[in-house]
């Protein structure tokens, strides 16, 4: 009894177990081959987007040769281009604004015309007492200065030099006036007198030498320039050490007499120099330079006397002599600050910014009136 009726049970389970896979496989069938299955579904939704697809490739190809065909012709003239060069665009030869550089180039610009250049510096610097020797800061403020063409740089920057130097005054003193000359008036050239694109420095000896008839007269023909001496009295601004062409206690420097880029104090004492003589001084006159422009530009009275920002060195068997450039009307000099045996002075002189567009600046040929001829006419750079 017992036998019969566990194979009825397992009957009955065999019968369900068949019935559920029945009504299973007929709802999978109907899903997957049914009119609304999912394969038949996933094939509907794979055709709509290849069509799709189609149907975008077609219009962007046609977008595609539309383009072309404009990239192709020719533009109309009467077209506004921003930022071209036709005459209603901006920034374009056409539009009055060229390069500086370009212009000085073709003759457009030339040395000593004026450039209405307004700095955007600092309206004060000061001088730090410390560093220029004399133990008290100095308030050296901006002025209001007129700018004339001096030169074009190899690297395409047009320079602008004061019509005069300023009217304010920077006295330099002893070892630390001759250590930091270079540095104080370059940094106050630019802290006063730099642009939204430009820089400032101090004229140099080499702007002047650069300017030179050597047919006329030579520095590097000057008495005793070039010479080297081994002087007994061996002080000196710590400064000479790191100079060209000098050498102290067996080492010798390579900065060059225009060059520093940071102040620094003090004097020390040689065990073993050789000093080499770097100072000249000459009367100029227009045949000294190779353009009478750059006479007047340097030397008329209205100039007066001006610091150039480079140092310089005498010498003979006793001592050594340091001295910092000057410009005056009458010719090109410089004043002593230190002697090796000890002996210090002090000297006050005014201040000659030169200002040296970056590349991109551009003069507009298009002001009315603007010939560069004098101050009321001055380029305008745009």
């Amino acid at each position: 009894m017992r036998e019969r009726r566990e194979r009825g049970i397992t009957l009955i389970a065999l019968a369900v177990t068949i019935v559920v896979m029945l009504i299973l496989a007929g709802v999978t069938i109907d899903i997957t081959l049914g009119d609304k299955g999912i394969i038949n579904k996933a094939k509907e939704a794979a055709e709509k987007m290849n069509s799709a697809v189609e149907q975008d490739e077609a219009e962007l190809n046609e977008l595609l040769n539309e383009l072309n065909e404009v990239m192709n012709s020719e533009w109309d003239s009467n077209i506004e281009i921003p930022g071209g060069n036709n005459e209603t665009g901006g920034g374009g030869e056409d539009s009055g604004g060229e390069s500086a550089g370009d212009l000085f180039d073709d003759g457009t610009i030339q040395p000593g015309d004026y450039v209405a250049y307004t700095p955007t510096g600092l309206e004060s610097y000061v001088v730090n007492g410390n560093n220029s020797g004399t133990g008290m800061n100095q308030t050296v403020t901006k002025e209001d200065l007129k700018w004339r063409v001096l030169d074009k740089t190899q690297d395409g920057k047009v320079r602008l030099i004061s019509a005069n130097p300023t009217e304010s005054t920077v006295k330099l003193q002893s070892a630390d006036g001759y250590n930091n000359a270079v540095y104080l008036l370059d940094e106050l050239c630019n802290t006063l007198y730099k642009g939204e694109n430009a820089t400032a420095k101090s004229l140099k000896i080499e702007d002047i030498q650069n300017k030179m008839n050597l047919s006329v007269w030579n520095y590097n023909n000057a008495a005793s320039y070039g010479s080297t001496f081994n002087p007994s009295n061996k002080q000196y601004p710590l400064i000479f050490a790191q100079e060209m062409g000098q050498t102290v206690n067996g080492r010798s420097g390579s900065l060059d007499l225009s060059e520093q880029t940071s102040a620094m104090t003090g004097k020390g004492t040689a065990s073993s120099w050789t000093v080499r003589y770097t100072y000249w001084n000459n009367s100029m006159g227009a045949s000294n330079y190779v353009s009478p422009v750059y006479h007047e530009l340097f030397h008329t009275a209205a100039t007066g006397t001006y610091w150039l920002s480079s140092r310089c060195v005498g010498a003979d068997s006793d001592g050594a002599y340091f001295y910092v450039r000057r410009v005056t009307s009458g010719g090109v000099n410089a004043w002593d600050l230190f002697f090796s045996r000890g002996l210090e002075l002090s000297h006050t002189s005014r201040v000659r910014p030169v200002v040296y567009l970056e590349s991109n600046v551009k003069i507009d040929t298009d002001v009315a009136g603007a010939n560069g001829g004098s101050p009321d006419t001055a380029w305008v750079i745009k």
